[in-house]
C-alpha cells in the first residue's frame, strides 16, 4: 500500500508561480499537482457553476493550508520526508478576511467573477414596511457569529483500492458516501457503479465528515493513476486548517414591536462567509437558516436579505446545527434586547409571541410546516427546572434563555430558494430486510453511525415488528454495494429517527406479511389465527408452530412445495416523507419534522478576569416520541457541551495575513470534563403529526440554542451589550472597559 501526504500552502492568497518536484521524484516519490489533476479529471460538482473546484490548488492558493501537491510514497514517514523536497514558488497576494470588506475590496478570490459576492437573494413576506411604520418600538443591532470546528476525536482517513477492471473500493469515514458517490465518479470519469464505499466505525462526525469527499476524490485519483492502493490519514493540524469550518456571519437585525411585547415584523440583512470555495452542500447553511428562521414565534411580516461571499479562509461546511445557530443567536438576542427595552422578562416576551399548540400544524411564512408541539410548555418547564429564584440578585450572576425549533430531514427542494433551476426534491431513504436461513433477520441500512446508537434503535424496531430476540438481529451499515442505493442515505440533518427508522419499519412490516402468508400455507391455517413470538410463528390455541429457521429452510430448500406462495423472504422500501413538496418561496415544506427546545443558562462572571463560569444549565427538549431515552439524553448533553465549547473556548483565529493561529489543540481550546457544568435534561413529548413513529429528529438541536442562551446570561450578569457569539475573557474585558460603570464594580 502506498501512502499520500499533501504539500500545503503557507499563504492564504498567492499565485502558484512554479512547483518543482523533480528532486522528490528522483528520491522515489510520485507527485501530483493541481494542474496535473485538473488535466485528467472534471471539476467536482458544486452549486456555483462558474467556480471550478478540484480539492487542490490549480492556479493559485486561496486559503492557508490549501493543498498544492499530493506526494505518494511507500510509507507515510517517507511521504512526509519527500514532501520536504517539493519546492513551491509563490507570488503572495493581499488577503481578504472580513466578509463586509469582501464586498468592497478590489482584491478578488476568483478573478473570473469580477466580485467576491457568490449569491445574493432577498425574501419578503407580509406588510413589513407598514409594520415598521406603525411600530411602538423598533430594536436595531448588529451581530457577529464566529468560526469554530467540529473537531471529533478521530480525524479523517481514506484508503482507495483499485481493481484491474477500473473499479475502486473506498474505505473511509464519510457520513454521506451515497450523496457524493456519483459526484466523485463523474469527476474521475468512471461509472458510479464502479465505485464502492465501505464505511466501518467512522468515529465522531458532527457534520464535518460530510466534507471528506474532496480528499476521497484526490486519493482515488492517485490510486487509479498508480494502479495500487493509496492511503491518506488526516493530521489534527490538517483538520483544523483545511477540512471545514462552521461559517462566520455578520447580521444586521431590526425588530418592530407593539408596547405589549408582540413582535409585528422582523427584518435582517446578513453576510455569510463561506471561505475560499462554496463546496457542496454549501451554501446550504444559508438555506437551512431560513427553514426555521422565526423559531417558536408567530411572526408574519418578515424580510431577509442575504449575501454569500468568498474570503481567503478555509471553506465552510456542515457543523452540527448547520446554519441554525447563526440565525438563532440573532433572533434570541433580539428577543432579550426587546424585553429589556419594554420592561418585560425574557420569559414573558417569548410567551407573548410563541406559536400556540392549538395552531399546529403551523406553516411559517417561509413555507415550513411545523408538525406539532407546545412551545410554551417546554419553556415553562425549563424555567422551572432552572430554579432562577435561587440565583437572582446574587453578585456577578446572570440568567439567559433561548428557545429554538430544529429542522430535521431536509427536503432538497429547499435549494430552489437560492437556485430555482435545480430539479431536486425530497430526500428519500431505502432499507432492505431479509430473513436468513439461520432464522436471523438482517437489516441493510443506509445510515452511517457515529456513536448515536443506530444499531440499538434499529434492533428495537425489528424486535417489536417481527417478534425476535436481539441476538437474532443483524444490522449492516456502510457498504454501498449491499445497502439500498438511495443517494440521500447517510447520517445528516438529523434524519435517522425519521427516515432510516421508517424505511426499516415499513420493510419489516412487509416481511412480516410474507412470513405469515407462507406460514399459513405450511400450517394449513388462516393468517389471522397466527401470531409471531420469540422467533416463532404459532397457531393460536395449539402446539403447532414453525421457527423462523424452519420457515426459511422450507422457503429456500423445499422450493417446489412453496413456489406458489412466496417470491422471497426479503422486503425493501424506499421511503419519502409524506409532507414534502416543491414550489417557490413561502410554499416549500423544507423539513420533515420540527423538534423544539428551551435552554436556560446560569453563569457567573469573575469581576477580575472576566472568565465565564456556567453554574447551571437546563435543556428541555421535545423530539416527539422518544425511541430510546438514554440515547436522546446522551445526544443532548453532548450537544450542550459542544455549544459551550464554541461560546466560551473554541474559535478559529486568523491573523491579518490570513494565517490560522489556532491550528493545534494547544491553541484551539476544547472543553474537558473539568469545564462541564451541571446539565439538567428533561423532556416534553408531543409526537410528530406526520412521521412514521411520531419521532422528530434531534441530533443537532441540543447545540443550536447554546450560544444565544450563554450570551443572554452574560449580558444579564454584566449589563453590557453582547453582539458576538464567542465570549472570551478578552472580548468581555474589551467591551467592559469602555463602559465606566463596569469599572466601578458592576461586575
Amino acid at each position: 500500500m502506498l501512502h499520500l501526504v499533501f504539500v500545503r500552502s503557507p499563504y492564504s492568497h498567492a499565485r502558484l508561480k512554479h512547483i518543482d518536484y523533480e528532486d522528490a521524484v528522483r528520491r522515489g516519490a510520485h507527485v501530483f499537482t493541481g494542474k496535473t489533476i485538473a488535466s485528467h479529471t472534471k471539476p467536482l460538482y458544486t452549486l456555483m457553476k462558474n467556480v471550478h473546484y478540484y480539492g487542490i490548488a490549480v492556479d493559485k492558493v486561496r486559503y492557508y493550508g490549501e493543498a498544492v501537491a499530493a506526494v505518494v510514497a511507500e510509507s507515510r514517514e517517507e511521504a512526509f520526508d519527500l514532501a520536504e523536497h517539493v519546492a513551491v514558488e509563490y507570488e503572495p497576494l493581499d488577503a481578504v478576511l472580513d466578509p463586509e470588506e469582501a464586498l468592497q475590496t478590489s482584491t478578488l478570490i476568483h478573478e473570473q467573477l469580477g466580485t467576491n459576492l457568490a449569491v445574493k437573494r432577498k425574501f419578503s413576506f407580509g406588510k413589513v414596511q407598514e409594520a415598521f411604520a406603525n411600530a411602538d418600538k423598533i430594536i436595531k443591532e448588529k451581530f457577529a457569529f464566529d468560526r469554530y470546528v467540529s473537531s471529533p476525536i478521530e480525524t479523517s482517513g481514506v484508503v482507495a483500492v483499485p481493481s484491474k477492471d477500473g473499479s475502486l473500493t473506498i474505505y473511509d469515514n464519510q457520513q454521506t458516501p451515497l450523496l457524493f458517490k456519483k459526484i466523485i465518479a463523474d469527476s474521475l470519469g468512471i461509472r458510479s457503479e464502479k465505485l464502492r464505499f465501505i464505511e466501518k466505525d467512522i468515529g465522531g462526525g458532527f457534520g464535518v465528515k460530510i466534507m471528506l469527499y474532496p480528499y476521497v476524490f484526490l486519493v482515488a485519483y492517485t490510486a487509479l493513476r498508480l494502479g495500487r492502493p493509496v492511503k491518506w490519514v488526516e493530521t489534527r493540524r490538517e483538520h483544523l486548517t483545511a477540512m471545514a469550518h462552521n461559517s462566520n456571519r455578520v447580521t444586521f437585525a431590526e425588530m418592530a414591536l407593539e408596547k405589549t411585547g408582540k413582535v409585528t415584523a422582523y427584518r435582517t440583512r446578513f453576510i455569510e462567509d463561506v471561505g475560499a470555495f462554496a463546496r457542496l452542500p454549501d451554501p446550504g447553511g444559508v438555506i437551512r437558516s431560513l427553514m426555521t428562521y422565526l423559531g417558536c414565534y408567530d411572526i408574519r411580516n418578515v424580510e431577509v436579505e442575504l449575501k454569500v461571499v468568498y474570503t481567503n479562509k478555509c471553506p465552510t461546511g456542515p457543523v452540527r446545527g448547520y446554519g441554525c445557530q447563526q440565525a438563532y443567536f440573532v433572533l434570541e438576542r433580539m428577543m432579550d434586547i426587546a424585553a429589556k427595552e419594554l420592561g418585560l422578562s425574557p420569559v414573558e416576551i417569548r410567551l407573548k409571541n410563541m406559536v400556540d399548540g392549538e395552531m399546529m400544524s403551523y406553516r411559517t411564512v417561509f413555507g415550513s410546516l411545523y408538525d406539532g408541539g407546545n412551545y410554551r410548555d417546554v419553556l415553562l418547564k425549563a424555567w422551572e427546572l432552572a430554579q432562577p429564584e435561587k440565583y437572582k440578585g446574587l453578585p456577578h450572576i446572570g440568567i439567559g434563555v433561548a428557545c429554538v425549533v430544529e429542522p430535521a430531514v431536509t427536503n432538497l427542494a429547499r435549494n430552489k430558494l437560492l437556485f430555482p433551476e435545480l430539479e431536486t426534491s425530497g430526500s428519500g431513504e431505502g432499507a432492505i430486510v431479509r430473513l436468513e436461513e439461520s432464522g436471523t433477520i438482517t437489516v441493510y441500512a443506509a445510515s452511517i453511525p457515529q456513536g448515536q446508537g443506530h444499531e440499538t434503535v434499529l434492533t428495537q424496531v425489528v424486535m417489536e415488528t417481527l417478534g425476535v430476540r436481539p441476538e437474532n438481529v443483524r444490522i449492516v451499515f456502510g457498504d454501498s454495494d449491499m445497502i439500498y442505493p438511495s443517494p440521500y442515505g447517510g447520517t445528516w440533518a438529523s434524519r435517522f429517527s425519521v427516515m432510516t427508522v421508517a424505511a426499516v419499519k415499513k420493510s419489516c412490516e412487509i416481511l412480516r406479511g410474507k412470513i405469515l402468508s407462507l406460514a399459513a400455507n405450511l400450517l394449513e391455517a388462516s393468517e389471522k389465527d397466527l401470531e409471531i413470538n420469540d422467533g416463532k410463528i404459532v397457531l393460536k390455541g395449539t402446539d403447532m408452530s414453525l421457527t423462523f429457521a424452519q420457515l426459511a429452510a422450507k422457503a429456500y430448500r423445499d422450493v417446489v412445495r412453496t413456489r406458489s406462495n412466496h417470491g422471497t423472504l426479503q422486503a425493501e422500501v424506499f421511503y419519502d416523507f409524506p409532507t414534502f413538496n416543491t414550489g417557490g418561496p413561502g410554499e416549500i415544506n423544507m423539513s420533515a419534522t420540527y423538534g423544539n427546545s428551551a435552554h436556560v443558562a446560569i453563569v457567573q462572571i469573575d469581576p477580575d478576569t472576566y472568565q465565564v463560569k456556567v453554574v447551571r444549565y437546563v435543556a428541555v427538549h421535545d423530539c416527539g416520541k422518544i425511541l430510546n431515552k438514554s440515547i436522546v439524553e446522551g445526544q443532548i448533553i453532548g450537544g450542550v457541551l459542544q455549544g459551550l465549547g464554541a461560546s466560551l473556548y473554541e474559535k478559529m483565529v486568523y491573523d491579518r495575513d490570513g494565517i490560522l493561529l489556532t491550528s493545534s489543540l494547544s491553541d484551539y481550546l476544547l472543553p474537558t470534563s473539568l469545564e462541564t457544568p451541571e446539565i439538567i435534561v428533561d423532556h416534553v413529548e408531543n409526537p410528530s403529526l406526520f412521521s412514521e413513529l411520531g419521532a422528530k429528529g434531534m441530533g443537532e438541536g441540543p447545540l443550536i440554542p447554546v450560544a444565544a442562551a450563554i450570551a443572554n446570561a452574560v449580558e444579564d450578569a454584566t449589563k453590557i451589550r453582547i453582539t458576538k457569539s464567542h465570549l472570551s475573557p478578552h472580548y468581555l474585558w474589551s467591551v467592559a472597559t469602555n463602559k465606566n460603570d463596569l469599572q466601578s464594580g458592576n461586575l
